[in-house]
């Protein structure tokens, strides 16, 4: 199931990731676009700000945005 509710939230890689379409580098910043539950974990949908998108694990990214719950 698709989870919305940290879309547009900031988020920066905790470390370097590597894709399927390169190698994101840590420290490097993005925007949620989506989470996803999968098999091994919570994914989340990052679209980079050098235009880049991934799928990566909740545990390679750290939120930089504060979140309220609502």
């Amino acid at each position: 199931m698709i989870d919305v509710s940290l879309k547009g939230v900031r988020c920066r890689a905790a470390q370097e990731i590597l894709d399927i379409e390169g190698t994101v580098s840590a420290s490097t910043e993005g925007t949620i676009i989506y989470e996803l539950e999968g098999e091994g974990g919570q994914l989340v949908n990052v679209h980079w700000d050098d235009g880049s998108r991934s799928l990566v694990s909740s545990e390679e990214i750290v939120i930089t945005d504060p979140v309220t719950w609502q």
